[in-house]
């Protein structure tokens, strides 16, 4: 099945019951064998993602019941996903392992130095990247000298890469850009950490910005890859229905073997002679920002996403937005009268017309600047765990050094990596004894 056909298929109520009801069979037989890292992954599974009742509540409530044994310790999720081929072929995709391609430093990051008075701060962006610091390093050795800093980059937290990081009088903190995320962690409670804050809070405010004495070239801009799931077609029914002729900049990239072939072959199908369409491909960050600060609008048609870095990339460029009333992830969190508008599918063609006529009577960088970009997450983070730390009698003399999300983690100046030398030496070496990968 392609991934379009399961993004299609999962949409449908009988499609989700059927899923949960086999993930939690199969999770069930799991548990009776003493496998718990399956268990919770199935359970998980059906507690984000079913969405139908009774099977979600179950679900979650069984879910609920292992993170309190957790919080009361030992945390037995650890050992049983290590004995678990998934941790194996997690650490397998590193270049730590020697067999991977990926840079397990891209994802990871020290914040704060760990001294012999003080713990650093490490910061994990993606599920993934929680997955193979437990694979790859002796957690338990690396909590004895940082504190983590999750950063998800999905919604829905009901998952054991997230729960693998509780440890008693441990505290981790957790990013949390939906409602909903942050109204689990709250309820997981200790360890955890709830943090008003998601990967798209991360971006660089000083390269994202204004455009002076730009013309604006296009009248809508989307920035996103080429999957059905970011919704170009509704986007081309929407314009189709605009009275006026309307210039459209989609940037992005293939996927999943879909290409800006397929992207045009939907335009054309829809028909819209007043409709002019340029695609552009895997530009650069610095190009990126020029092109959409000469647009009108933003557009964001996902129905479920993480947290849109993008959309905030256009709020710091000084372009507002239309983003779908309906779609799951931090999105709409960013949607205000300075910043844009929330539409329906329905509404979509109307919100389109009045945007493109009031764009300018918008401030989304002067927003952005107040509430969100690097520097101002960097001392926001900052001080919500000096106040943790410090209340459980520990110190925290130094700030944390800031960090972008440029997608991958960065230090705003590349200069700081030096610093933190001796804590990457460190952390490496707490791998995990025998082969991984």
């Amino acid at each position: 099945m392609t991934q379009s056909l399961r993004e299609t298929a999962i949409r449908f109520r009988l499609v989700r019951f059927a899923l949960g009801t086999f993930f939690l069979a199969r999770g069930t037989a799991y548990r009776l064998l003493g496998n718990e890292y399956r268990f919770l992954n199935d359970y998980g599974w059906t507690a984000r993602v079913a969405d139908v009742w009774p099977l979600t509540g179950l679900a979650r409530r069984a879910v609920m019941a292992a993170v309190r044994r957790f919080q009361a310790g030992p945390n037995t999720l650890v050992d049983s996903y290590l004995r678990n081929p998934a941790s194996d072929a997690c650490a397998s995709l590193y270049t730590i392992t020697g067999k991977g391609k990926h840079d397990l430093l891209r994802d990871l990051i020290v914040l704060k130095r760990s001294t012999a008075d003080e713990k650093g701060v490490i910061l994990l962006k993606y599920a993934r990247t929680f997955d193979a610091v437990v694979a790859l390093f002796e957690l338990d050795r690396l909590m004895e000298r940082y504190t983590f800093v999750l950063e998800p980059c999905w919604a829905g937290y009901w998952d054991p890469s997230l729960l693998m990081f509780i440890a008693r009088r441990q505290p981790v903190f957790v990013q949390c850009f939906t409602a909903d995320d942050l109204a689990l962690v709250e309820a997981i409670g200790d360890p955890l950490v709830p943090l008003r804050m998601g990967p798209a809070d991360w971006v660089d405010a000083d390269l994202f910005t204004k455009p002076e004495g730009t013309e604006k070239t296009h009248d809508l801009v989307m920035v996103a890859n080429w999957a059905p799931g970011k919704r170009h077609a509704e986007l081309f029914r929407a314009v189709a229905k605009v009275d006026r002729p309307v210039r459209v900049l989609l940037i992005g990239f293939p996927w999943f073997g879909r290409t800006q072939a397929d992207i045009r072959r939907e335009a054309a199908a829809i028909g819209n002679g007043r409709m002019t369409l340029d695609i552009l491909e895997r530009l650069p960050a610095a190009e990126v920002s020029q092109r959409v600060g000469a647009c009108k609008v933003f557009v964001f048609l996902s129905r479920k996403e993480g947290d849109s870095k993008a959309l905030v990339e256009a709020l710091f460029a000084d372009v507002p937005a239309i983003v779908f009333d309906k779609t799951v992830g931090g999105a709409p969190s960013r949607i205000n009268a300075s910043t844009g508008m929330l539409a329906s599918d329905e509404d979509l063609p109307a919100a389109i017309e009045r945007m493109l006529d009031r764009h300018h009577e918008f401030a989304p960088r002067a927003w952005a600047l107040e509430h969100t970009g690097s520097a101002f997450t960097t001392q926001s983070l900052s001080e919500h765990v000096r106040r943790v730390i410090t209340a459980q009698g520990g110190r925290f003399t130094e700030p944390l050094v800031e960090k972008t999300n440029s997608p991958n983690l960065a230090y705003k100046d590349p200069a700081s990596r030096a610093a933190f030398q001796a804590d990457y030496e460190w952390i490496l070496s707490t791998r995990r004894a025998g082969p991984r990968g």
